[in-house]
């Protein structure tokens, strides 16, 4: 660290191209000249060392030595509702529609086994679509796993992401008994849930999935998020998190809708509102933190005094590398938002095949490949999603710069409560 001194002189020197006589003049007025020569002595060791204007190290992680720990199952290319903001082309992604069968989610169990040498702990994600539509199959498919774990010396996790349309006691208990992480989807208000959450019959759905997502959160579930959608048309979405934290659930996410201009998904010039909008988010929270409260927003929750691990600060996600996507037919993807994409089809977990090539471009995709470099946030989200950086600017090396700057607001008011934190504000 430099003192205020030592910063004046350096930047004097750096101003005058390294001339010690110039900069000692322009400060003459500023610093005795003894402490100028104590610092310039101590300056030039450090040049001389090597320790100061020394050559930027480029941090990397080789992950093309890193292990696949994680499938996105779409159990269901269907949904039993019509989402107005939907990525997924209301469930099928554009694809054929249908159920996975227990057949081929055995084999993309038995796949991410065989590609997950080293590894203990793996992951994952029952997913569509709306995957409570293959509730039997994922039932079946929980016990194998469960049978495989001795064997194999793992240890599965699984989350649901779920609608709720589908949830009654028997899914409670089978999620309660199996330990599953739940995603819940509810998008705040009633109006706004109405609005952008219908039934395919274009009916409200709110007053039917509320008291079904209320009775999974009672029933305390390993893990769960209330998650809902913004889009540009409802942008004063901290009074949707009001909303949430009203209703008692504590644990919150609130995405962007992302993509081409549809009329829902954020936009450039939507931007300013969206930040405004973080900062009255923050003020909802620290109102529920000094009634007695401790509610978890997704995007606000970074650990600010340690931060992610190496490989995450420079790659992100993993998609594509530790993380893949399976369709019901069985086909690979490294990513579910570019599941029928042309040129990142991946394999087959029916074939047991894995295209290395396609895997390449996600493991040369890392923060410093990118314009990333002199942004102040880069190792809060190593780079930024790489599905959006593709669709939206047909490269993976180049990030969404609308999604940019919806991140650094969120790092930017993470730090703002992390301090409150830390001073026992909150």
């Amino acid at each position: 660290m430099l003192d205020q001194p030592a910063y004046l002189l350096l930047s004097a020197l750096i101003d005058s191209g390294g001339d010690y006589q110039i900069a000692r003049d322009s400060l003459a007025d500023k610093l005795p000249l003894a402490i100028m020569d104590d610092i310039w002595q101590e300056l030039a060791q450090l040049y001389q060392q090597g320790s100061l204007f020394s050559t930027p190290q480029t941090m990397r992680v080789d992950t093309s030595q890193m292990v696949l720990k994680a499938l996105c199952l779409n159990a269901a290319h269907l949904c039993n509702m019509n989402c107005r903001y939907c990525f997924a082309a209301q469930g099928d992604f554009g694809m054929k529609p249908g159920l996975m069968g227990l057949d081929v989610a055995k084999k993309a169990v038995d796949f991410l086994i065989a590609h997950s040498q080293g590894r203990r702990n793996l992951e994952i994600d029952f997913f569509g679509g709306e995957p409570l539509l293959a509730a039997d199959m994922l039932q079946q498919l929980v016990v194998y796993c469960r049978s495989l774990e001795p064997i194999h010396d793992k240890q599965f996790a699984f989350t649901l992401t779920t609608n709720a349309l589908l949830l009654d006691q028997d899914i409670i208990k089978w999620v309660i008994a199996n330990n599953i992480a739940v995603i819940l989807s509810l998008d705040g208000r009633p109006t706004v849930h109405d609005r952008y959450r219908p039934l395919k019959n274009d009916s409200n759905s709110y007053e039917t999935v509320l008291p079904k997502i209320k009775a999974m959160v009672e029933a305390n579930p390993v893990s769960y998020y209330v998650r809902g959608t913004f889009t540009r048309q409802n942008l004063d979405f901290a009074e949707d998190c009001r909303h949430l934290l009203d209703l008692g659930f504590s644990s919150i996410s609130l995405e962007p809708a992302v993509g081409p201009d549809n009329g829902y998904s954020i936009q450039e010039d939507d931007l300013p509102r969206v930040k405004q909008e973080y900062e009255s988010l923050a003020e909802v929270l620290i109102h529920h933190y000094a009634a007695g409260n401790k509610p978890h927003f997704y995007h606000f929750n970074l650990d600010m005094q340690k931060g992610p691990c190496l490989a995450k600060r420079l790659t992100g996600c993993g998609a594509g590398v530790e993380y893949l996507t399976v369709t019901p037919e069985g086909d690979l993807y490294a990513c579910h938002q570019l599941v029928g994409e042309e040129g990142f089809l991946m394999g087959s977990v029916v074939s047991g095949t894995l295209d290395s090539t396609i895997r390449q471009r996600f493991t040369r995709a890392q923060v410093h490949d990118k314009e990333c470099t002199r942004c102040w946030a880069r190792y809060y989200c190593g780079g930024g999603c790489l599905a959006q950086a593709y669709l939206q600017n047909g490269d993976l090396n180049k990030p969404y710069q609308v999604s940019c700057e919806m991140h650094r607001k969120r790092v930017e008011v993470s730090v703002f409560l992390d301090y409150y934190r830390q001073i026992g504000k909150i």
